[in-house]
């Protein structure tokens, strides 16, 4: 972190502010220096940045995990002579703004456009890391320092990712084979499906970050009374041991299974109080996502071939084959629960992510 016009961070409002200074005397218009970082402070996982290219552009940049980066730019050539130079930028939840002046011209402005290409992380840490740049996407990143994994993705990351590879999949089947548009249907299900366990399972940790646990619920519901108190003990001695947090241990030995949709719901309700069933999605949609999951099992254990998924209910019920609407379907239906489904979290964490 970089702060030296020392605001302070504490105070610092991540929905919307402003920040204003003088420059007078400094290095700001050193050709020598291809890049000068001015500022670099974080409030929780919003990140807040202002620098100096090596085109003179000065770039506000506002970046979280929870949306896209917004970068305010601005060429500041023409205020090289300048004595006192002004400097301000506000963000809010619409847009941002930096502005530049100086006693002899006029003020100038630029509002901020959205990058999702860019991405600055906060590592475990402390560090800095941009993920992504202009024209260049990472999907999928994970950063060791030694031995120790310092900086992953978010549950959304990796589930954004996830459907990205379904949609090039989807993208690159061709309608006529219809033997290789069922394996690619089916494979799009089981990622669908895995993709929705890791997000639930990665999220569900996330959450303790900004919202108490209720560890006493989740014992009482995952863990068999004869062998409570015993696991209770371990768990709690391997969590000091690692430096990790009780919950993290609870889920790295999956007590929860989050491809279980009773127990996906059961663990965020006696967790975090939240119930599935109250964020706002249809019914049907909730349904649907159980034929999913329970495709899914069916695809990687049955003995049967699964180019009609729902072969044991037909008839009276009309068949169901495994096609690239049915992976298109997946991909939508899966797309609308878990935006919702995190809007409802976020919203439950305070905002403060």
């Amino acid at each position: 972190m970089y702060n030296p016009i020392r605001i302070p961070v504490d105070q610092l409002n991540e929905k919307e502010g402003t920040i204003t200074f003088v420059v007078s005397k400094s290095n700001l218009f050193d050709e020598k220096i291809p890049t000068i970082r001015i500022l670099e402070i974080a409030k929780n996982q919003t990140l807040f940045i202002l620098e100096r290219n090596s085109d003179f552009d000065l770039r506000f940049i506002q970046s979280n995990p929870n949306y896209n980066t917004k970068i305010a730019r601005i060429n500041i050539r023409d205020f090289c002579g300048s004595k006192k130079l002004f400097i301000a930028f506000t963000w809010s939840e619409k847009e941002n703004t930096i502005y530049v002046g100086d006693y002899e011209n006029e003020l100038r402005s630029t509002k901020s456009i959205e990058n999702a290409n860019i991405k600055f992380r906060i590592s475990k840490d402390g560090a800095i890391y941009q993920i992504g740049d202009e024209g260049i996407k990472v999907g999928f990143y994970r950063i060791k320092v030694g031995e120790e994994v310092v900086l992953e993705p978010t549950a959304k990351e990796i589930f954004d990712f996830q459907l990205e590879k379904i949609k090039i999949l989807i993208e690159n089947c061709k309608r006529g084979d219809f033997l290789f548009e069922s394996t690619l249907a089916q494979h799009a299900i089981v990622i669908l499906t895995t993709a929705f366990e890791t997000y639930a399972r990665t999220r569900f940790v996330e959450l303790e970050k900004k919202r108490k646990i209720n560890m006493d619920e989740l014992y009482n519901r995952f863990i068999p009374e004869r062998y409570r108190n015993q696991l209770k003990e371990e768990i709690r001695e391997t969590a000091s041991k690692e430096g990790k947090t009780e919950l993290e241990i609870f889920v790295d030995r999956r007590f929860i299974n989050f491809q279980d949709w009773e127990s996906f719901k059961d663990a965020y309700n006696r967790g975090y109080g939240l119930k599935i069933g109250e964020i706002g999605i249809s019914n049907d949609i909730l349904l649907e996502i159980q034929k999913f999951i329970k495709w899914r099992h069916k695809i990687i254990h049955s003995k049967d071939n699964q180019t009609m998924i729902n072969f044991e209910e037909v008839p009276p019920a009309e068949p169901i084959f495994t096609n690239k609407n049915l992976a298109e379907k997946g991909l939508n239906i899966f797309r609308e629960f878990i935006g919702k489904f995190h809007e409802n979290t976020h919203e439950m964490a305070g905002k403060t992510e």
